[in-house]
């Protein structure tokens, strides 16, 4: 299969990393270039040493832990960035947030385009959706490939868990009504969240103790 993903665990929050790969176009996007993303970095150089070419940066939201590296990305592989407009916001003050966390300053930056539903993005000749998942932010979206039901999810749904909705932007009804959205995915859509392990829609369904509400019917 031309299409391909590997994730690289990153940083003190442990995030998830995502570099995905066409090998019949040779082209890679790197999802969230989260803090001390070293060894992912490394692999890019490697893959574009071999003839891949990146193509951008798409993020699934504006927090911290998500974006640190993206200037760094940015520079070196001269990127593109994919941001929701509504989650600008939450870059004024990258470097200030850094420090109280005990990191070294993050390096500021600005998108170059906004994602929204009708957002056209595509890997090669993989198109993917961009889903809108307000909730955990107000511009979390997740990056959807239906053609190989995969899902990556930010940090709206988690296996057994869900956004936090206690931080600048967050929205409990708004996360919610998201969560409805991606209950609607076929069940045995692999889900790849922004932090811990891979799962599937139909198992969070069953399982995940934050999704009462849609079994319960409410």
């Amino acid at each position: 299969m031309s299409f391909q993903f590997e994730t690289f665990v990153v940083g003190p929050f442990p995030n998830n990393l995502y570099l995905l790969r066409d090998d019949a176009s040779r082209q890679m996007i790197v999802i969230d270039p989260s803090i001390q993303s070293d060894a992912p970095f490394a692999r890019a150089k490697e893959l574009q040493a071999e003839g891949y070419t990146l193509q951008a940066i798409w993020n699934t939201h504006g927090h911290l832990d998500h974006v640190y590296d993206n200037a760094r990305w940015k520079e070196f592989f001269q990127l593109p960035i994919f941001l929701h407009q509504a989650d600008v916001f939450l870059l004024e003050h990258l470097r200030e947030q850094a420090i109280w966390l005990g990191l070294p300053p993050a390096e500021n930056f600005a998108p170059d385009h906004f994602l929204n539903a009708e957002t056209d993005l595509k890997l090669g000749a993989h198109a993917v959706q961009v889903l809108p998942l307000p909730g955990h932010s107000p511009g979390s979206v997740a990056f959807y490939f239906a053609e190989h039901n995969l899902l990556f999810s930010g940090d709206v749904l988690f296996q057994n868990s869900v956004g936090r909705t206690d931080l600048p932007g967050c929205d409990e009804a708004a996360l919610k009504n998201s969560l409805r959205t991606l209950a609607a995915l076929p069940p045995q859509t692999r889900v790849l969240s922004g932090h811990g392990a891979a799962t599937t829609i139909g198992i969070e369904l069953r399982t995940n103790p934050f999704l009462g509400f849609l079994r319960n019917g409410v």
